[in-house]
């Protein structure tokens, strides 16, 4: 009767465990999502940030992702592309314009018109709120809305 009973709770002891781990079990994982198209064409060099470098090139990369040729980008010429054979999972994306657009869409209308590429460069910098010449990951992450004080 006794080995019963550790037997009994050994096994509890291990689905909780199992339960509590976080995610799901390695071969059940999705790779992580691609980085949006914006950055994956400005970031040559693949690090995250955007070095000086690379934002002097802005315009030219943006260049290379306007399919048509007709000098814009439209919303569809920077959308995130599908994982290729998969449908889409998981939870749909954030909703509003990434941070790298909002500074590029100067005129706001989800188009980035031959002007707006061609002033890429001075619009990234903006980004730049260090002011060492280039764009790190943590300035591109969209900014926490400011708490309201009680009144």
């Amino acid at each position: 009767m006794k080995t019963y009973r550790i037997h009994l709770i050994l096994a509890a002891l291990a689905m909780t465990a199992l339960n509590a781990q976080e995610g799901k079990p390695p071969g059940d994982r999705r790779p992580p999502p691609p980085p949006p198209l914006l950055l994956g064409a400005l970031d040559t060099d693949k690090s995250g940030d955007l070095s000086e470098i690379e934002i002097g090139n802005a315009s030219l990369a943006l260049d290379g992702l306007d399919k048509d040729g007709d000098g814009t980008l439209s919303r569809k010429e920077m959308a995130p592309r599908p994982p290729q054979g998969r449908k889409p999972q998981g939870p749909p994306p954030p909703k509003g314009p990434p941070v790298l657009l909002k500074a590029l869409d100067l005129d706001k209308d989800g188009v980035l018109s031959a002007a707006e590429i061609e002033d890429a460069p001075l619009s990234l910098a903006v980004l730049d709120t260090d002011e060492d010449g280039s764009v790190s990951r943590e300035e591109m992450r969209p900014g926490k809305p400011p708490v309201k004080e009680p009144v």
